[in-house]
């Protein structure tokens, strides 16, 4: 394990996903949203723990993502969720990848892609109703759906949406994605009984069972985090990563004295200077110059100065610090804890963002 890691805690994962089965009870399906590296978490590995558990389902952004989970020997339901071409058809279905649809036009490439090799297919329908992404609009979809039932390779295993604004307080708008969605279902309720309807994210299981009909899309809450700083989540809920690195140098500086590029920091007395083997290459934010605060023996230390590409320095005053000490960049150490919403808030981002910002040049260690 070099010096600059993140710890991956699997018995906070699954405890956090065990809170959010609780909370949509047993007749609703769960899907783990493992996407982008499972958030910078490692794709593999979370799918692998949460296949463990019995989740329902994984969803991916991509095919190559769902390929290399089933590289790595996961058998769970994989849903592509991402818009594509057509030369992505074979990488689904060869892998047994349930396929979004938002064209009409794919049902016809891919059921003849499908009959050609002697292949079935299973899909989900996704709708636009305001976020305005991805999607097929209601006349789209009725064409598409009427289409897709009468073509003998593909299965029809779900139709969902994503809700843009479930993180809001007020709520009005998610209100009416629902509405048009479940308005849509209505009409075809008749021939649906074994399609998965799904419209719920992390932020949508929070705000209202309403929400989460056959199955929701767990993400940012299953590794701890709100959907941004502002929304609370139920209690209980833990964090899944943290960062962390160790003193590599402690120059002693006089008072006055720039430190870093651009001279953006000078220091206000003689003070020492610890350095840190980190940097924005390895996912430390550069906007953290002259902001960020770490934590070395339990105690809270400000970053002085620029962050550089492999490099981070914080200025420890006459601190008892001693080269090699572990440093927490978030994470809890002692009893002081810098969580990833504290980083979020403070650059003005989500925790999404804080996390996937970790380079994959970053050892990821994974705690069982």
């Amino acid at each position: 394990m070099g010096p600059t890691h993140v710890k991956i805690n699997h018995r906070n994962l699954i405890h956090n996903f065990n809170l959010l089965k609780k909370k949509i009870g047993p007749a609703v399906k769960c899907m783990a949203v493992v996407k982008a590296n499972a958030y910078g978490h490692g794709l593999t590995e979370v799918a692998r723990s949460l296949e463990n558990e019995k989740v329902d389902y994984l969803g991916v952004a991509f095919p190559g993502e769902g390929a290399q989970l089933r590289n790595a020997g996961i058998k769970t339901p994989v849903l592509v969720m991402c818009a594509h071409l057509e030369d992505a058809i074979a990488v689904q279905v060869n892998n047994n990848l349930d396929i979004t649809i938002t064209r009409v036009d794919q049902l016809t490439f891919l059921n003849s892609y499908c009959s050609k090799y002697n292949k079935k297919a299973k899909i989900h329908f996704k709708i636009n109703t305001g976020m305005n992404r991805i999607g097929l609009n209601e006349t789209e979809f009725f064409k598409a759906f009427t289409l897709a039932k009468k073509l003998h390779q593909i299965t029809i295993a779900g139709i969902y949406t994503h809700l843009s604004s479930s993180d809001e307080d007020d709520q009005t708008y998610t209100r009416g994605q629902i509405k048009l969605f479940t308005d849509i279902r209505k009409k075809i309720s008749n021939t649906t009984s074994s399609i998965l309807f799904h419209t719920s994210n992390s932020a949508g299981i929070m705000q209202s069972a309403d929400y989460h009909l056959d199955m929701v899309r767990a993400g940012v809450t299953l590794y701890g985090n709100p959907s941004n700083p502002d929304f609370t989540i139920d209690p209980g809920f833990k964090e899944v990563m943290s960062f962390h690195t160790r003193v590599m140098l402690i120059r002693e500086t006089s008072e006055n004295q720039p430190v870093s590029y651009s001279r953006r920091y000078y220091t206000k007395k003689k003070t020492k200077i610890a350095v840190l083997p980190v940097g924005y290459a390895d996912g430390y934010n550069r906007a953290l110059t002259n902001k960020g605060i770490v934590l070395i023996g339990g105690q809270r230390y400000p970053v002085a100065g620029t962050v550089c590409m492999n490099h981070t320095l914080v200025d420890i005053g006459n601190a008892d610090v001693q080269i090699g000490d572990e440093v927490v960049l978030f994470g809890r150490q002692g009893k002081e804890h810098i969580s990833i919403t504290d980083i979020a808030r403070q650059l003005n981002t989500i925790p999404y963002e804080v996390t996937c910002w970790i380079s994959s040049l970053v050892e990821r260690v994974h705690l069982y």
